[in-house]
């Protein structure tokens, strides 16, 4: 059994039970766009500028491995069916701190911190 580890402040380190799935980032393909290339954004004329780049895209030329899964298709999530109230309390707890933190990362970059 894999598991992912937390630490809850009222229960100290809690193990999770997890199970695969498929990768969301890459679909279960193992690779994705670089995101150097396409993580603004394009757009069509990116492409009818450029045939060369819109053969090179499509053909995944710009591909690399995904950065979540590694190439192995699947990753580690949690099972919810196997975890107790009390570890779903707890996961629920660590989700809400770490999106506390992301957004207040987020508001300092804003801030120009």
């Amino acid at each position: 059994m894999t598991s992912i580890e937390i630490h809850d402040d009222d229960l100290g380190e809690v193990e999770l039970p997890t199970k695969k799935a498929v990768c969301p980032r890459c679909r279960g393909t193992g690779t994705h766009v670089n995101p150097a290339i396409d993580g603004n954004g394009l757009t069509s004329e990116d492409f009818d500028d450029d045939p060369d780049f819109r053969e090179a895209y499509f053909a995944g030329r710009y591909d690399v491995p995904c950065y979540d899964c590694r190439g192995n298709n699947v990753i580690d999530v949690l099972d919810e069916d196997r975890c107790t109230p009390e570890q779903l309390a707890a996961y629920d707890r660590h989700c809400k701190a770490m999106w506390e933190i992301e957004a207040c990362e987020a508001a300092e970059r804003r801030a120009g911190a």
